[in-house]
């Protein structure tokens, strides 16, 4: 969901451009020497792009072509369901929905991991408080331990320790991105995206591509990238081997020069009704949010599935309890930004002519990370911070009279 104004979808000679896919596919299969009884095999989301590859896919080579979607907890039921009924309106097979699961033994060996560490005194090693030891979190006779009890007051929490607390939720859940959070002891960001490396890539690979390719089949993935969404994506080469297995596991982008225009042109071509999300605003679909959704996104959010933000408010509940880092801050440290005005040592005990350290509290381990100039804003923080404009101080009315009972297509679907 951008702030974009809607284009109108003009259909393009939609023919001649599967017509181009068709013949550069060829071309790749006889430069790469790719057997001509090779799998391929779509990676589907249930977005725009995905179903539109699936489409020309379906069209050009019929049940060679089979879909794969990985299913990361965090979708939007709509999602779920389009992808379980798109094989309805191609005319293909139906779509092979895959989900990560996260075993007992896998929280076996979390646990273990925390009751061998938390009960050290531990170093910062990055970041603002680098060098500064973090106190035990297994003691119950010191006094962090008598302050970390008022912080798990406020959370309703009933621990003698931050480390009996972890412990009492480090189970699984039964929802795959709510395990992998507490896992990690944090939600993925934009430097280390694990929700996608293990919820997406990993399990559609270690599910539906390696059996084949481990049968001794030749497996071509074919991706809905375009290149006009980010200069990275741009950059992808629109053919090549997979770094996992390049001599029988290819990787090729058939829309990689095509627009959000031509995509729903060839929806309107093959006569498909695209996921309803597209006709609530949404600007592209996938996680319910994604956690590095733009403010836009998690205003429409609260406005038309505040289920969704609810479930993201229990989530954080449960995994700043596996975050080391909330634990310590949730009593309260000096601000790094206090400390280096007067060039001293953070962490050192200071009264310098009369004035107090700052002192920064934390209570979350927040889903959206750090916005609005807010170090680790809750998310109910977020969503009042996504309702204001530009500098986030003055609400915006746009936002605040948002119609969730109308179409609001941004591709300009709207009949």
């Amino acid at each position: 969901m951008s702030n974009a104004s809607a284009a109108l979808i003009i259909p393009n000679d939609i023919s001649s451009m599967v017509r181009e896919v068709e013949t550069a596919y060829s071309g790749y299969l006889q430069k790469h020497r790719i057997p001509d009884d090779h799998l391929i095999r779509v990676n589907y989301s249930g977005g725009k792009d995905s179903t539109a590859t699936l489409a020309i896919a379906h069209h050009l080579f019929g049940d060679k072509v089979r879909a794969v979607m990985a299913d990361t907890d965090n979708e939007h039921e709509y999602t779920i369901d389009f992808a379980s009924k798109i094989h309805e309106q191609i005319g293909c097979q139906p779509v092979e929905i895959v989900k990560k699961t996260y075993s007992q033994q896998d929280f076996d060996k979390r646990r273990a991991s925390l009751q061998k560490n938390w009960p050290k005194r531990q170093a910062i090693r990055m970041g603002a408080y680098r060098g500064i030891i973090m106190p035990s979190l297994a003691a119950t006779d010191t006094k962090f331990a008598d302050a970390w009890r008022k912080s798990a007051q406020r959370w309703g929490i009933d621990a003698a320790s931050p480390l009996e607390a972890a412990l009492s939720v480090l189970h699984p859940s039964g929802n795959s991105f709510l395990d992998a959070a507490l896992l990690h002891g944090k939600f993925p960001m934009l430097r280390d995206r694990f929700c996608t490396d293990e919820l997406k890539i990993q399990v559609a690979f270690d599910q539906a591509i390696a059996p084949l390719l481990n049968d001794g089949e030749v497996v071509v993935q074919w991706s809905g990238v375009r290149g006009d969404e980010s200069s990275k994506r741009a950059a992808y080469n629109r053919f090549e081997g997979d770094r996992r297995d390049p001599d029988f596991l290819y990787n090729f982008l058939p829309i990689h020069k095509w627009t959000a225009t031509d995509v729903f042109a060839l929806h309107k071509y093959f006569g498909i009704k695209p996921n309803p999300l597209y006709l609530e605003g949404a600007a592209r679909v996938g996680c319910m949010n994604c956690v590095l959704c733009n403010k836009e996104e998690i205003s429409q959010t609260a406005a038309r599935y505040p289920e969704h933000i609810e479930k993201h408010r229990q989530w954080e509940q449960k995994v700043r309890l596996v975050s080391r880092w909330v634990h310590w801050m949730s009593v309260g440290t000096f601000s790094p930004a206090w400390m280096k005005q007067f060039s001293l040592p953070l962490g050192r005990s200071v009264q310098l002519y009369g004035k107090t350290p700052d002192v920064q509290n934390i209570d979350w381990s927040a889903f959206y990370g750090t916005r609005g100039g807010m170090g680790a804003p809750s998310v109910d923080d977020v969503v009042e911070w996504a309702k204001t404009g530009r500098g986030g101080k003055v609400y915006d009315l746009v936002k605040a009279s948002l119609d969730t009972e109308v179409c609001s297509s941004r591709y300009g679907l709207c009949e």
